[in-house]
């Protein structure tokens, strides 16, 4: 028997003081005042890390020709390297695809 499908938007390792990170809060800060957006919404185009925050994932996606990015906090630098990682070879797809994506793999 197969352990269950473990999706990304339920992962136990995507969470925030101590709630899931999962959907990000998405900002699009070239406008006054800042637009922020939520929910699994847009098409996922790409992933940023930052060698200073070894547990924040930068997720970016587009929604009507704009561009918004929104923070996964990760319980750790390894789950996080391995997650954007993953994530290079779905650039393209909606952030409801992304957010259903098995990644039992990593538990």
């Amino acid at each position: 028997m197969y352990p269950p499908k473990t999706t990304l938007r339920d992962h136990p390792a995507l969470t925030i003081a101590g709630g899931p990170s999962w959907p990000p809060v998405w900002v699009h800060s070239k406008t006054k005042p800042i637009k922020e957006l939520y929910g699994e919404v847009g098409v996922f185009t790409g992933t940023v890390l930052h060698d200073d925050i070894p547990t924040a994932l930068f997720i970016r996606m587009v929604i009507d020709e704009t561009a918004y990015m929104g923070y996964l906090g990760v319980k750790d630098a390894g789950f996080c390297y391995q997650l954007n990682k993953f994530l290079q070879h779905h650039i393209g797809r909606t952030i409801a695809e992304i957010a259903d994506l098995d990644i039992s793999f990593t538990l």
